[in-house]
């Protein structure tokens, strides 16, 4: 009777001092499983359109009805935030083929950030515009950094055009894939 009331004793013991919950997953499963309920399955881009769906689960066809919201306006961000037209304040084509609708703060000029928008709005690329003089004296310079992912870059020799005359080189920093270059090609 005593050792049964003494092993007693220890077992009450242990489950106070030991957890004896289910185990977790794994650390790296956890964040799978938290990014995988966040990210989407497929996106849709419909401007304030349902969008009908059907899926076949045990032979029965069931609807859903999804709500797209349309992406915002990315030159009506930026003109909020201060960039102007450039062909508003210097003798530039209001689209120029392979740049596009052209986006820039004056007080920023002639380094950049200049923001080249598409026909339709959208961000295509981030352009800066390096004179030669100031990588010749080697100056340090420093700019508002861009805004989107970066598909690829373009570095390129001017000689000078309006609003920014010196010989320069164009740091072109492409939001869109090469094939979607050509919504700014003409």
């Amino acid at each position: 009777m005593r050792n049964q009331l003494a092993a007693a004793a220890l077992i009450a013991l242990l489950g106070l001092i030991s957890d004896v919950r289910r185990p977790a997953a794994q650390p790296a499963q956890a964040e799978r499983a938290q990014w995988e309920a966040l990210a989407p399955t497929s996106l849709q881009l419909h401007v304030g359109r349902r969008a009908k769906t059907t899926a076949r689960r045990s032979g029965k066809a069931h609807r859903k009805y999804h709500v797209f919201r349309s992406l915002p306006n990315q030159r009506k961000i930026a003109e909020k935030n201060g960039y102007k037209r450039l062909s508003e304040f210097v003798n530039f084509p209001k689209f120029f083929p392979g740049l596009g609708i052209v986006f820039v703060k004056p007080e920023t000029l002639p380094l950049g950030p200049f923001l080249c928008f598409d026909r339709k709005d959208r961000l295509v690329a981030t352009l800066y515009m390096v004179p030669t003089k100031d990588i010749d004296d080697h100056k340090s310079m420093e700019a508002p950094g861009f805004a989107g992912p970066v598909d690829h870059v373009n570095l390129y020799f001017n000689p000078g055009h309006p609003g920014v005359d010196v010989p320069h080189y164009h740091v072109l920093i492409w939001h869109v894939s090469k094939k979607e270059e050509a919504r700014v090609a003409k």
